[in-house]
């Protein structure tokens, strides 16, 4: 049975900041002192007893939370997160060791100013031309533009991700071609995120612009390595449909032959992919679009057809990060029979921004220089600048702030987008809810792009679920709610009904 840790059990010495409170905390998980499942006291107390401001105990908490060390429940408070202690215990904390020094402090430095020469009064110079006009501030995309893909950037701390970007701008340029000499602060600062955030012990990413050209690598990779062992002439990609359409596009780029299976509940079924070597890619925190979770026994069975065949599977954890009142299930690649079979991609485009271009992977050892040959050629590596700003953005705990922020938003969001559609159409079959930035609403027997078309003339940009199929087609809708507010949700699901209502279902 969880018990309320003692509020004395909580401190050890004095703690001056959110950092130290954090690190305390977490140092009395590894001890032993408080357990998981143990509900923690209220920020409130927790500030009177260490005489920090409540401010500074919540960021501390959003550092843990973001982590996975607790866990915050509507009603019953916070509470120590399952396998906190023993990530404790193997040494995982909130954040990296601090690479920055006053060394690369940006400084700014004040030039001479020289007058110019006077122009003689009975010299007439030509009109000066207008000045151009200030550029026109960068915008999102609409609250109403539903379609997947793109978090709320405005969720970022303007502070902290302007310090971020003059501390890798005050390293000057160093005149490297990114693909031949990835960022080195960027690949320790996400090797650290992962052992924390995803429990992937250790690994060294390789870098990358995207994580389709992430698996594009993978895929002429694993192919140059087993082309002639398989009985058919090409290899052989096996996906879920409905699905992410730019990995098959990157799978055909490479010249494999790709097959279709059709989206399950529990995730891709080992049993039917035969017994040749192949590339099996999927998602399996949160399934793209439809949004299940694989089952831990196809995890294991998954992993366990990769070894006994030789086989590579793609493990794309697009949104990891993000999930709602579900304990996170461990990456593939953390699996102990995954080391040689299993290659993690990650991207920053839903943690962070897609601005950034950044996005990185973890091979198996021994495709790794086939995976950065195919890198060296293509030159598909971030630029210097954006990978070294996210890097002190990591490094700094501002990421750790950051997705804790954004984790309580969203979940706002996606709590009321879901309530609205259930009070407006509550026989319609909602899926996803548990994790990312999307969720899926099925609309059997209605022709989803012409429900796409009728609400793009009410205002409301959609994306079809059939338009995501090649084979196993569904017809629905698939809803980004990262940008929705609480107003807009209720507006969207009487759209919606209308929409439903007026072309029926037959």
């Amino acid at each position: 049975m969880a018990r309320t840790a003692r509020p004395g059990s909580l401190v050890v010495g004095r703690v001056s900041g959110a950092a130290e409170l954090a690190d305390a905390i977490i140092d009395l998980v590894a001890g032993g002192s408080v357990a998981d499942g143990d509900r923690l006291p209220s920020t409130r107390a927790l500030a009177e007893q260490t005489g920090l401001s409540r401010g500074t105990v919540v960021r501390a908490f959003d550092e843990l939370s973001a982590a996975g060390f607790i866990v915050s429940t509507q009603g019953s408070g916070t509470r120590v997160a399952a396998g906190a202690g023993q990530a404790a215990r193997a040494g995982a904390r909130t954040r990296g060791v601090s690479r920055t020094s006053s060394s690369s402090s940006p400084l700014m430095r004040q030039g001479t100013r020289t007058s110019s020469p006077e122009v003689p009064a009975a010299t007439t110079a030509p009109p000066a031309p207008p000045a151009p006009a200030p550029p026109a501030p960068r915008r999102g995309r609409s609250p109403r533009d539903l379609r997947p893909g793109i978090p709320d950037a405005s969720l970022i701390d303007d502070r902290a991700w302007r310090s971020a970007v003059r501390a890798a701008a005050a390293q000057g340029l160093a005149g490297l071609n990114p693909w031949e000499e990835p960022s080195p602060a960027l690949r320790v600062a996400v090797a650290d995120h992962l052992r924390r955030h995803r429990g992937i012990a250790a690994g060294d990413p390789v870098l990358f612009d995207s994580s389709r050209s992430a698996i594009a690598a993978l895929c002429a990779a694993f192919a140059a390595a087993n082309q002639g062992r398989t009985g058919s002439a090409t290899v052989r990609f096996h996906t879920e449909d409905p699905g992410y359409r730019g990995a098959v596009l990157m799978a055909r780029e490479q010249g494999l032959e790709v097959r279709f299976h059709p989206a399950e509940p529990g995730g891709l079924d080992a049993a039917r992919l035969g017994s040749e070597p192949a590339i099996v890619f999927t998602t399996p925190a949160h399934q793209f679009p439809l949004g299940h979770r694989m089952s831990v026994d196809r995890r294991v069975a998954l992993v366990d057809w990769a070894r006994r065949t030789g086989s590579l599977v793609i493990e794309d954890d697009y949104d990891g990060e993000f999930r709602y009142g579900v304990a996170p299930l461990p990456a593939l690649v953390s699996l102990p029979a995954a080391t040689d079979h299993v290659a993690y991609v990650g991207t920053s485009s839903k943690s962070v921004a897609p601005d950034l271009r950044v996005a990185w992977c973890l091979p198996p050892t021994a495709m790794r220089r086939e995976v950065e040959r195919w890198l060296a050629v293509h030159r598909r590596g971030p630029s210097t600048l954006p990978a070294e700003a996210l890097a002190a953005f990591i490094t700094s705990g501002a990421m750790d702030r950051h997705l804790a922020r954004a984790a309580r938003v969203y979940s706002d969001r996606r709590s009321r987008l879901v309530a609205a559609l259930r009070r407006e159409r509550p026989d319609l079959e909602v899926t996803g809810v548990e994790a990312g930035l999307h969720l899926c609403v099925v609309l059997p027997g209605y022709d989803d792009d012409e429900v796409v078309r009728e609400l793009e003339r009410a205002g409301w940009r959609t994306r079809s679920l059939s338009g995501q199929s090649a084979q196993h087609a569904v017809s629905g809708l698939v809803l980004s709610y990262a940008r929705l507010s609480s107003r807009d949700a209720a507006d969207f699901a009487v759209e919606l009904r209308r929409v439903l209502e007026r072309l029926g279902s037959g």
